[in-house]
């Protein structure tokens, strides 16, 4: 039998392949539309292998026996829901330009409804609720720590790139002028 944090481990490693899924779909639209250009491959590869070790680093340091229990267990299931929910809205909301990858193309449209009408990177924001929570519901402090840390790193880069790509794009600082990134 699957015990608890392995099954939950498991369900957080189908949806980012299913991001992947999401991801590879979108970036074949857009090739069919027109010029596609991936900027800094290397960051996403980094991204991607930081995820993976991330989940690898959770599968070694959980256990059954470490994840919470009561009140504290639905609270944070709760918040990763929200987070889950928060992250997927923000995917439809970009739809086929939603990706993995960092790119421009001749014809890249910035969209600020939805959640984007309220923050810059909703998506991002899922990414660090879950990367904080997560391991605390399954009793993986030093995972929380280290997976806090080397994301906000990552995080840095790669939003500078996107906003520099967008701002190339269109008329994103104009339209996300006075927009928090997160909150």
């Amino acid at each position: 039998m699957l015990s608890l944090n392995i099954g939950i481990i498991f369900f957080y490693v189908f949806e980012r392949l299913l991001e992947l899924v999401v991801s590879a779909r979108n970036k074949k639209l857009l090739q069919k539309e027109g010029e596609l250009k991936i900027l800094n491959k290397k960051e996403s590869f980094q991204m991607k292998t930081f995820h993976f070790c991330w989940f690898l680093l959770l599968l070694f340091e959980s256990s059954p026996d470490k994840v919470l229990s009561g009140n504290a267990f639905v609270t944070v299931v709760i918040i990763l829901v929200c987070a889950q929910i928060l992250r997927w809205i923000a995917i439809f909301t970009l739809g086929r330009y939603w990706s993995v990858d960092v790119y421009e193309t001749n014809s890249h449209v910035i969209i600020d409804s939805g959640l984007y009408s309220y923050i810059k990177h909703p998506n991002y924001l899922a990414v660090i609720i879950e990367l904080i929570f997560l391991p605390l519901l399954l009793g993986c402090p030093a995972v929380m720590a280290i997976g806090t840390v080397v994301n906000l790193f990552i995080l840095k880069r790669r939003i500078a790139l996107e906003e520099g790509a967008l701002t190339k794009q269109g008329d994103y600082a104009i339209k996300f002028a006075g927009k928090r990134k997160f909150l």
